[in-house]
């Protein structure tokens, strides 16, 4: 017998792949396949080899999507990156009309006596700390802040951070308070909420009905 015809059938007993043996050898993938026809494993060893096949393709799979995802986000980065240069300069105008968007979607419209808006997003909480002073004209001091935290977050870090994004100083915090709601079972993310949820309330009766107004204008031209 063919002294590397020998070798191959025992490498192919021994659980090696076609590709493997042809690595070893340099024998053509077409002459293996007229030299180990036939040729059997054990099932101990069938069963090593088909495991080690599931795994290879399983490494193959998982490194093709991360691929594909990367692909995704890049191409995903590029599209948001052209698109905001749609945007140019913010108007008066533009962040009037951003203002009452976000506030009729986010805000409490409930009063007729207080301005209140709560979220976890610092820079909605920017945007709308602008539409405040600058369209509201509502000076800083008629502000009050409040945070809702879970019991991962300290209430100290949480009402500096917030204080620094929204310009209120810590003095007119409200106290702060944590809420967990009973489907999380105490098991929230660390990472979820970092900073709890952020609160401005303004008490105006003024203000809140002009917003309001402002809201019904918007809903009556759409």
């Amino acid at each position: 017998m063919n002294k590397n015809k020998s070798i191959a059938i025992k490498l192919r007993r021994r659980g090696k792949s076609y590709n493997q043996i042809v690595k070893i050898l340099g024998t053509p993938k077409s002459t293996l396949a007229l030299w180990l026809r036939g040729v059997e494993m054990s099932p101990d060893i069938r069963k090593k080899f088909w495991d080690s096949v599931k795994e290879r393709q399983s490494k193959s799979i998982t490194e093709f999507n991360k691929k594909q995802s990367e692909k995704a986000k890049k191409r995903a980065e590029e599209i948001q990156e052209d698109a905001s240069k749609d945007i140019g300069k913010l108007s008066k105008r533009d962040l009037f009309l951003i203002g009452v968007a976000l506030y009729w979607g986010e805000g409490y419209k409930k009063t007729r006596w207080v301005l209140s808006f709560s979220n976890s997003d610092p820079l909605m909480i920017k945007i709308i700390m602008r539409f405040f002073r600058e369209i509201c004209d509502i000076p800083k001091d008629k502000m009050k802040g409040a945070v809702q935290t879970h019991p991962n977050i300290t209430p100290f870090k949480a009402v500096s951070y917030w204080s620094k994004i929204s310009g209120i100083p810590k003095q007119q915090f409200q106290k702060t308070y944590t809420r967990l709601s009973p489907s999380s079972k105490q098991k929230r993310a660390q990472n979820t909420l970092p900073y709890g949820t952020f609160k401005i309330s303004v008490c105006d009766y003024k203000i809140i009905n002009k917003v309001k107004g402002w809201i019904k204008g918007i809903s009556e031209k759409i």
